[in-house]
C-alpha cells in the first residue's frame, strides 16, 4: 500500500494485478498485498501464488539436485529418481512450509470473532514470501560468483532477515485478519508499477540461477550423473574422526590403492544404516586385506559416540556432503565397492538384503579377481 494517508479502499482501482505483480507487491507494498489476500473474492489465490514462488525457488536454486534425480530415474529406477526428487523438495521446503503453517495458526488465533481459516492461510502465504525472496537472492548470488558456501555468521544474518521480515508481515496481517469481509479494489498505478518491476527482478534472479546451474552441470557431469560400474572412483580426501569426535588427518582414496575398498555412506539418524553396520564390522574383521571406510554424512561426534558404544573398529570418516554428492549417494545407506585398480565395481543402494546385492558376497567376488 502507498505510504500516503489514503487507504486501499479510497484509491481508484486499476486492472487486476498478475502473478508477478502480486509477488512484487509483497516486497514494495506489503499492505496492498495483504489487503488483496484478505479479500474473500480471491480466496485461495495467495496459496497458488506461494506455490508458484516455491517452484521458482526450486528452479533457481535446486536444478542440480533435480537434474540428478531425473538422471537417476531414467538410468537406474523411476522409483529411486522419485525418492531423490522428494528428498530435494523436502530439504528445500520443509522449513518454509512449517513456518507458513505456524503463521497461519497464529493469525487464525488472533483474528477474533471474524476469524476465518482460509483468510488466515492466505495472509500467511503473503507473509511467508520473504523466506523465498531472501533464499533465492542469496543462493543465486553465491552460485553466480562461484562460492561453494557462505560463512556461518552470514547464514545467521540471512536467516534473521528472512524471519524478521516474515514476522513484520505477520504483524501487519493481524488487522486484515480481524476485519469482516471487505471488497478491496485493485491497487493503483503508483503501486503496480514498482511491484511489477520487483516481480520482473525476481524472474531475472531465477533466470540467472538457472543459467549458473546449467553452466555448472555442463562442467561437472560426473557430479550429477549416478556412479556406475566400470568408472574410476572419484578422488577424495576426508578427515578421520578421532576418539572424541574431533576431525583429524585426512584419508585419501589414493591411500587405499592396491586393495579392494568398501565405501559406506551413512548417517546416525538412518535406521537401515545402523542395521547394516554390524554386517560391515563383520566384513572388515573377516577380511583384513580390504579397506572398509564408514563415511558419516551428518554428525561426527554422534557417529564416534555410536561407534564407541557398539565397539565398532571400522575406519570412520566425516563428509560434509560433497563426496557423497560426487558418488551420487542421494539416499542412504549407499555402499560402493572399488577394486584394486580404483575402479567402481558395484554400487549397492539400500540395505543389501537382496542376495544379488549382498555386500560381503560382492567383495569376495571382486577380491577373487586378479
Amino acid at each position: 500500500m502507498s505510504t500516503g494517508a489514503q487507504s486501499p479502499e479510497a484509491l481508484a482501482p486499476e486492472r487486476e494485478p498478475g502473478l508477478f505483480t502480486r509477488l512484487g507487491l509483497a516486497v514494495v507494498h506489503p499492505r496492498w498485498a495483504l489487503s488483496l489476500a484478505g479479500d474473500r473474492r480471491s480466496a485461495g489465490r495467495s496459496g497458488s501464488d506461494i506455490i508458484a514462488a516455491f517452484m521458482l525457488l526450486l528452479l533457481g536454486t535446486q536444478l542440480r539436485g533435480l537434474a540428478s534425480a531425473f538422471w537417476f530415474g531414467t538410468t537406474i529406477d523411476a522409483g529411486f529418481g522419485l525418492r531423490t526428487a522428494l528428498r530435494v523438495l523436502t530439504d528445500s521446503l520443509t522449513v518454509n512450509l512449517g513456518l507458513l503453517v505456524i503463521g497461519a495458526v497464529i493469525l487464525f488465533a488472533l483474528a477474533g470473532r471474524h476469524r476465518n481459516l482460509g483468510r488466515a492461510f492466505d495472509l500467511a502465504c503473503v507473509a511467508a514470501l520473504p523466506l523465498v525472496f531472501v533464499e533465492l537472492t542469496a543462493t543465486v548470488i553465491v552460485r553466480a560468483i562461484g562460492i561453494d558456501g557462505v560463512p556461518l555468521i552470514v547464514s545467521w544474518v540471512l536467516a534473521g532477515v528472512s524471519y524478521g521480515w516474515m514476522g513484520a508481515l505477520l504483524a501487519l496481517s493481524i488487522r486484515p485478519a480481524r476485519l469482516a469481509a471487505v471488497r478491496v479494489p485493485a491497487p493503483p498505478r503508483e503501486a503496480v508499477i514498482p511491484a511489477r518491476r520487483a516481480g520482473l527482478a525476481l524472474i531475472a534472479l531465477v533466470v540467472i540461477g538457472v543459467v549458473a546451474q546449467a553452466v555448472w552441470i555442463a562442467g561437472h557431469l560426473d557430479m550429477v550423473k549416478p556412479m556406475a560400474d566400470g568408472e574410476a572412483a572419484p578422488a577424495f580426501a576426508l578427515p578421520a574422526v578421532g576418539p572424541s569426535g574431533q576431525l583429524g588427518e585426512r584419508v585419501t582414496l589414493a591411500s587405499t590403492a592396491g586393495k579392494v575398498t568398501v565405501l559406506d555412506f551413512w548417517a546416525t539418524w538412518c535406521g537401515p544404516c545402523l542395521a547394516s553396520m554390524p554386517k560391515l564390522e563383520k566384513l572388515a574383521r573377516s577380511h583384513p586385506d580390504i579397506n572398509v571406510l564408514a563415511i558419516n554424512t551428518d554428525d561426527p561426534v554422534a557417529a564416534r559416540s555410536l561407534f564407541n558404544k557398539n565397539g565398532y573398529s571400522l575406519r570412520l570418516l566425516s563428509d560434509d556432503g560433497g563426496v557423497a554428492d560426487r558418488y551420487g549417494a542421494a539416499s542412504i545407506p549407499y555402499t560402493v565397492i572399488v577394486d584394486r585398480r580404483g575402479v567402481i565395481r558395484h554400487v549397492v543402494r539400500g540395505t543389501g538384503r537382496d542376495p544379488e546385492h549382498d555386500v560381503a558376497a560382492l567383495v569376495d567376488q571382486v577380491s577373487a579377481e586378479k
